[in-house]
Order: structure tokens, then sequence, then C-alpha cells
């Protein structure tokens, strides 16, 4: 990778700024583009005096921007995007217009300008209601709120460049990402919303019984993943599961999290089941691994102590 021109799209946000650390730590002429309505500067403000790295404030949803970066690059990842599953329900066309039309665009111009390799952000979300697990890429796609329409749109462009025009294009299906400079909001993932709880000295709350699992995988594993998408040759117009293969109950996380912060006393709170929340979600991860290679290699007991560092008692 070292002296690759890489765009990485939502470069300020949780996922993309971890991203921009390790393309400039393997020595990438890196551009950053993010409009800052989710990420901000401060994820990236370790980069100001690295001469590898350059800022620019942009909408992914504007042509002519992406035209220009992308004019620049060899390897775009495409990290930018509406994230909420809740919010898409009331905000659909917004939703549509970063994710759907923000991906075309990114698309459009590697194919105009020859751009080697594209890799994008998906989400396990696609996966819907089905309560099959673990989730198997040939699964069919279930479209259960507008973001994961949204999701399924816009793999199947990025499928389908790869088929029209040979396009080198990868899609990667995040299952549930958590870690460093994720910060907690009513849209960002329970470990963060359980973090901010915790710190504030107040009883995390769980929706349920707690019974309820994920497969949690850190940020840098998926950091890792995007750079073995980026060079993989039979990556090629593949769409991969990237997560851990290892389920954990939101129980578990939350008691892991209040032992390592030592604060058990703290115990948690139950709250009504949420309507229309999956019960079981659970990667397979056998394609990431023979086709990229890829290992995960935070188990979620160091991941955790590694989010909560600096906030231990």
């Amino acid at each position: 990778m070292k002296g690759k021109r890489v765009l990485v799209t939502g470069a300020a946000g949780f996922i993309g700024s971890h991203l921009v650390d390790a393309l400039v730590n393997e020595g990438c002429i890196t551009l950053g583009l993010d409009d800052l309505s989710n990420g901000t500067l401060s994820n990236l403000s370790h980069h100001e005096e690295t001469s590898l790295f350059s800022f620019i404030k942009g909408d992914i949803k504007d042509e002519a921007t992406v035209m220009h970066l992308a004019r620049k690059v060899d390897i775009i990842f495409h990290e930018a995007a509406f994230v909420s599953v809740p919010r898409s329900v009331v905000h659909p066309r917004e939703c549509h217009s970063i994710n759907v039309t923000g991906t075309l665009n990114v698309l459009e111009a590697a194919r105009l300008l020859d751009v080697q390799k594209v890799v994008i952000a998906s989400s396990a979300a696609v996966y819907g209601d089905d309560p099959t697990v673990p989730k198997v890429e040939t699964m069919i796609p279930m479209a259960s709120s507008p973001y994961a329409a949204s999701k399924i749109a816009a793999e199947a462009y990025l499928h389908s460049y790869h088929e029209v025009h040979g396009m080198d294009t990868t899609a990667l299906r995040y299952f549930n990402v958590y870690g460093p400079r994720q910060e907690a909001s009513p849209y960002s993932g329970a470990i963060s919303i359980f973090r901010s709880n915790i710190l504030e000295g107040k009883p995390p709350v769980i929706f349920g019984d707690g019974g309820q699992s994920r497969d949690f995988i850190h940020v840098q594993d998926v950091v890792n993943a995007n750079l073995l998408a980026a060079t993989a040759p039979e990556a090629a117009g593949e769409t991969i599961n990237i997560g851990t293969g290892v389920a954990s109950t939101v129980r578990d996380v939350v008691e892991i999290m209040l032992k390592i912060c030592g604060k058990p006393e703290l115990k948690y709170k139950i709250a009504p089941e949420r309507e229309g929340d999956v019960r079981h979600s659970l990667a397979s991860i056998e394609k990431a691994k023979n086709i990229l290679g890829f290992k995960p290699s935070l188990p979620l007991e160091i991941g955790l102590k590694d989010y909560l560092a600096g906030e231990i008692s």
C-alpha cells in the first residue's frame, strides 16, 4: 500500500478517521472527504502536520467534488453514510440521497477516471429480521428499514459496476463496530451508550432481558479488513461479512464494562424490549478468512479495555 494515493469518504467519522490513521501509517498519500455533519475534525487533528494527509470539507452528494478528488487517487474507501435505522424511517429521502446517490457518485467517478479499486462500507442490517445465524453472504437480503434498503441498493450498484464495467469493487458488511472515537448518541451503537452511562455514574439501560446477542467487532479489526480488501485480488466483485464470528449477549457486555471500570455497584436497569429489535446477530466470517486472510485480533474484553482506556478507576 505504501505510496498509493487513496481517498477516504467520511474521513472525520468514527471508522473513517481510524482508516485514515492506518493509511497514513502505511505511507499512503491520503485524501479525506467529509461534510462534518456527523464527523469531527478533532478525530483528525493529529494529522495537521502530516504531509501525507489532506482534508477536504465537502459533500459526497456533490458529483463535481467527488469527481475532482477521484481524479487524484488509485483507491477509494467509501465510508461516508447515513447510519441510523430509526432516523432513516423519519428521513428516507435523505438516507437514500447519501447512501445510494452518494455511492453512485463514487462509482461513476471511479469508472470515468479508471480508479483501480473501490471498497464500500455496507452493513449487517441488510439481513433484516431473518433469525438465521450465523449470517452468510448468500442469504437473501431483507429491507426491514429504509437504511437497510439503501445499503442493499448500494451493494447492487457496486456489483453491477463490477459485472458491466469490470471494475474492482468490494462491499464489506460491518457487524456491530465499537471502539475509540465512537461517541454516544441516540443513534450510535449500544456499547458507546453504555460507556456514557457508566462514566456518568448512571446504571446502563438494557432493553429486553439482555439475552439478545450481537457480533461486536473492534474498529481496528474493521480497518484491517479494509486494507486487506484493497489488496486481495480475489475480493473483486465480492460482498464480505466483517465480524468476529463470536456472539456476545448485551448483558455480558454491560457486566464486562462495569468490571473494567470498577463500578459493579451500578448494576443495570431493564427496560421493555424495543419493537423490531433482532434477537440474535452473528457473522459467518469464513469468506473473509478465505478471501481476505482476515482474522479478528481483539477479543471483546480486550477491545473494551482499549475503548475504556483512561476511564478505568
